[in-house]
């Protein structure tokens, strides 16, 4: 069995429909596929109603960016309750706030002789979502970057420490993870890399936090063993996926292509059930 537990649509930054990568996913194998489009669950239930069609398990996700000083932290939040008013009148106005940063980092830009016009960034995406990604798309189809130049002309301008960053608005990462438990979801810290301080992964734990992401194409080997040993060592459980958001031939990273033990599923949604029932029955 094939499993998937970090994928991106078109909702977000992707660039296929949610129907189409539940297609993909059938056809590739996939059995249990998770959609964590960034700040939306919008895709949530066309993936959902495509899988039951398919034969494909659909756990309901989303990815929210926060930041800290010295680096980005992504919180993917399972299982949370897709009928919650709070959570779609909060998504909303996390969306809202990524307008207001893109506007911040397209002047930041025209300071630095890059004009871009917000309209040419929103046509590049759907459902009002804005983010990184269409305005390096914007950028390369206005001839300001080069493609091939994905991570030294994105990082150069748009990284953590590029010359037009702005940071994420809304939540902090403690809020994040209290925000999806408070919504009977499961709170995992995504692709930890090696940038994120211990400390602070600590007061996430201490905040709540329930996994971390150590399957990840941007994890080496050694990273991967690392956050498997600390996962075990702190009780948290272990999720992985390919941060899919598009098909790139001269990338190996596609759909379903890390090596992800079956049994993280499964362990996933022991988890959501644990502290599904421990709300509905808390201790006295």
């Amino acid at each position: 069995m094939t499993i998937d537990l970090h994928v991106h649509s078109n909702v977000s930054d992707g660039a296929h429909s949610p129907e189409e990568l539940v297609a993909m996913a059938k056809d590739r194998g996939i059995s249990v596929l998770a959609l964590t489009d960034h700040d939306s669950v919008l895709g949530i239930p066309q993936a959902v109603s495509a899988g039951e069609e398919l034969g494909v398990f659909v756990i309901p996700g989303v990815e929210l960016s926060t930041d800290v000083e010295v680096c980005e932290i992504h919180i993917l939040g399972f299982y949370m309750d897709m009928t919650s008013a709070r959570l779609h009148e909060t998504l909303n106005e996390l969306r809202k706030g990524r307008i207001a940063r893109a506007k911040e980092i397209l002047a930041r830009l025209k300071t630095l002789g890059i004009d871009i016009p917000l309209s040419t960034v929103l046509s590049l995406g759907r459902e009002g979502f804005i983010g990184r990604s269409q305005i390096f798309r914007a950028m390369v189809d206005l001839g300001y970057a080069r493609p091939e130049e994905r991570y030294g002309d994105f990082q150069r301008y748009l990284g953590k420490k590029g010359l037009a960053y702005v940071e994420h608005r809304g939540f902090s990462p403690e809020k994040a993870v209290q925000f999806i438990r408070d919504l009977s979801g499961v709170p995992v810290l995504a692709h930890p890399g090696t940038e994120i301080p211990i400390c602070v992964i600590e007061d996430l734990i201490n905040a709540g936090l329930e996994g971390i992401e150590a399957y990840h194409p941007s994890h080496d080997k050694k990273t991967c063993r690392k956050w498997l040993g600390f996962a075990r060592d702190r009780g948290l459980i272990v999720t992985g996926g390919s941060d899919f958001h598009r098909v790139c031939p001269d990338k190996p990273s596609g759909l379903g292509s890390m090596a992800i033990p079956c049994d993280i599923a499964l362990e996933l949604t022991r988890r959501w059930l644990e502290l599904t029932s421990e709300k509905s029955h808390p201790a006295p």
